[in-house]
């Protein structure tokens, strides 16, 4: 008796590679890609799949066909199981008609297939120029909450009527104002339609423009815009001290997006002066511009003020933005007194005077006085007041410019009521200020 003792063949699992479209669809021995416009070039991606278990050699892929292109692949390359490799073949036809092509992939074949079709004219605007586009891309720059239209027109180069299906467009932002569907443009028409672009935040981002058998990707590039340095424009015809100084700012073109910047006060003097500062205590405040304007705010308003303060110096005026700085500067020269309010009083037997105003000089040296009883003839002499120690004492003191504020007290012997007025001349080293006659009540 024989015994036949079985045995097993170790047969080896063959690696296999299988073509699919981008969609996992897998290609089987004819695909039909669909249409494409005549003269167009549209690119068609596949993916190159191992799907055996053992690793497999990619030797070859290519294309033979009229209208088809493969750009040249890095080869070899070594999938693993499951593993892929991507690849496009362009569709160039030349004219209208059908068009087929045999692809191989290692010793996978399919054969493509595709028709070329009639297809608008797709036309850009830009001012007085209008541009035929060519390309199957273009690149646009928007800023940073800038909404751009982007002025489309279609036009048909074509003996033949076109009809158009489709006209739309995809990606965030992106919008196109299209006519009714379905559209038909005769030879030699133009239809307009505008693409509509509202950026969002910094970087790029692309809408695909689909007009019938035609695709055009927009790319879009947005920037945030930097802020030119607006002008300083005042309220006030001439600056003075001790007023409040208009300010505005203006910008020579409307601003591309939104910014801001800082209006800066900075002052040179003598000594220093507390008081010039803006409404909110600082000598810095924060403007605002808003895309489209050539205005810019402060908390919503189209100006702010400044204190001017009491003090001859310096006074400038920075408007920096990212771009630059724009400078005011003006010089508050030495001055005259000059006197807000005046009020006189009697006190019992005594006659009191209280002045309020400012010396930017701080350099106060007398007062003068001059009674009239009440029917307007004068009391006796002038009376003169050598104040310049007081007021230098004062003066050394403050930190609020050169801001006063005195009381004359004038003792009287005798019937003060017969006092009717008085007139006052306060003087410094540049001249002399004539206060208008105060009444005794």
């Amino acid at each position: 008796m024989r015994l036949l003792l079985p045995f097993l063949l170790a047969v080896p699992l063959l690696a296999q590679v299988q073509v699919f479209t981008p969609q996992g669809d897998p290609l089987g021995p004819s695909v039909n890609l669909g249409s494409a416009a005549a003269r167009d070039s549209t690119d068609f991606r596949f993916r190159a799949v191992n799907t055996g278990a053992e690793s497999v050699a990619l030797q070859t892929i290519a294309v033979n066909g009229s209208g088809f292109s493969l750009a040249s692949p890095f080869l070899p390359v070594t999938l693993g199981a499951g593993q892929a490799y991507e690849f496009s073949i362009r569709f160039s036809p030349t004219g209208e008609g059908s068009y087929s092509a045999g692809l191989t992939v290692n010793s996978f074949t399919s054969l493509l297939r595709a028709t070329a079709v009639a297809g608008p004219s797709l036309f850009l605007t830009l001012g007085e120029q209008t541009t035929e586009l060519t390309a199957s891309s273009l690149q646009v720059n928007v800023a940073v909450g800038q909404s751009l239209t982007v002025a489309f027109s279609l036009g048909n180069p074509n003996p033949a009527p076109i009809v158009l299906n489709d006209i739309s467009i995809t990606g965030a932002g992106f919008s196109v104002l299209a006519p009714a569907l379905p559209l038909t443009i005769n030879p030699g028409d133009s239809v307009p339609i505008p693409v509509r672009i509202t950026a969002g935040a910094e970087g790029e981002t692309s809408g695909l423009l689909v007009i019938g058998p035609r695709r055009f990707s927009i790319i879009a590039s947005v920037f945030r815009p930097q802020l030119a340095a607006p002008q300083i424009v005042l309220g006030n015809v001439l600056p003075r001290n001790g007023q409040q100084l208009k300010i505005r700012l203006l910008l020579d073109q409307p601003a591309l997006g939104p910014g801001s910047g800082t209006l800066r006060a900075t002052f040179t003097g003598a000594t220093e002066d507390a008081a010039i500062v803006f409404p909110n205590g600082t000598r810095e405040v924060q403007f605002d511009v808003a895309a489209g304007s050539r205005e810019a705010t402060f908390d919503g308003a189209a100006e702010t003020v400044l204190q001017t303060g009491t003090t001859v110096g310096t006074l400038r005026l920075d408007a920096i933005a990212e771009t630059g700085t724009t400078t005011w500067t003006y010089r508050f020269d030495r001055g005259a007194v000059v006197v807000d309010e005046a009020v006189a009083r009697r006190n019992g037997s005594n006659l009191e005077i209280d002045i309020t105003g400012f010396d930017n000089t701080r350099e106060v040296g007398s007062l003068n006085f001059r009674f009239f009883d009440r029917a307007g003839a004068p009391l006796g002499g002038v009376i003169t007041a050598t104040a310049g120690g007081q007021f230098g004492e004062y003066f050394a003191q403050s930190s609020l410019g050169g801001v006063f504020k005195l009381r004359a007290v004038f003792p009287v012997t005798g019937d003060a009521t017969i006092v009717g007025s008085v007139l006052i001349e306060i003087a410094n080293r540049v001249g002399r200020t004539d206060l208008q006659r105060l009444s005794f009540p």
